[in-house]
């Protein structure tokens, strides 16, 4: 079992990262190409999983003048 976790744009893949098994909260952490709101990359879209929620996520968003929804 693997897990892909690609980082997305309106132009398409920009990157990605295969990990071997379920990707935890300490990968999710490591969120490359963002830039501060309202620039490019700018915005991170998540659904509902468990490693999306909780205080740490939302900090490294914030951190990073990130928007999120």
């Amino acid at each position: 079992r693997v897990s892909i976790l690609p980082a997305l744009t309106i132009n398409g893949i920009i990157s990605y990262d295969i990990v071997p098994g379920s990707v935890n909260g300490e990968k999710f952490h490591q969120i490359p190409y963002t830039t501060p709101y309202p620039g490019p990359r700018s915005v991170i879209v998540m659904d509902n999983c468990n490693i999306h929620h909780g205080d740490e996520v939302r900090e490294l968003i914030e951190d990073r003048a990130c928007m999120f929804y």
